[in-house]
């Protein structure tokens, strides 16, 4: 699927069981044959899901996140935030944290393990089941 597509409830319905996986970071980022945390075939199925989904979207998403003083520091607490975020907003985020890892590796490892994609995933939930309405 390209970049920028819209996304229906069924796109959201592909990327949403990954929020039960993703609750327990602990089992999704340790590779069986390693002890560090790392991407594994989860992580990377999730990736796929994102891409083939058309989930991310093409902007600048590095002038986006140093602009976006809420969401620049990985390690601030902004479940608040996600959780009234807007689908656009949530695409952005997601897109920033995927494309930035490319730049400095174990980013995407870090929002999952902090807990950032499990609350993107939760608003994704609510944004699904309004949906529904």
């Amino acid at each position: 699927m390209a970049y920028d597509a819209h996304i229906t409830s069924r796109e959201l319905d592909r990327l949403l069981p990954y929020l039960e996986i993703f609750q327990e970071p602990n089992q999704v980022l340790f590779a069986a044959s390693s002890r560090r945390r790392c991407e594994t075939e989860v992580v990377r199925n999730f990736l796929k899901e994102l891409s083939d989904t058309g989930f991310m979207v093409v902007f600048d998403w590095s002038s986006w996140i140093a602009e976006s003083e809420i969401y620049k520091d990985l390690e601030r607490d902004v479940e608040e935030h996600i959780l009234h975020a807007d689908l656009e907003t949530l695409r952005k985020l997601v897109t920033s944290y995927v494309r930035g890892n490319r730049f400095t590796e174990g980013l995407l490892v870090r929002v999952i393990e902090n807990g950032k994609i499990t609350q993107i995933l939760q608003r994704l939930q609510m944004l699904r089941e309004e949906m529904r309405e």
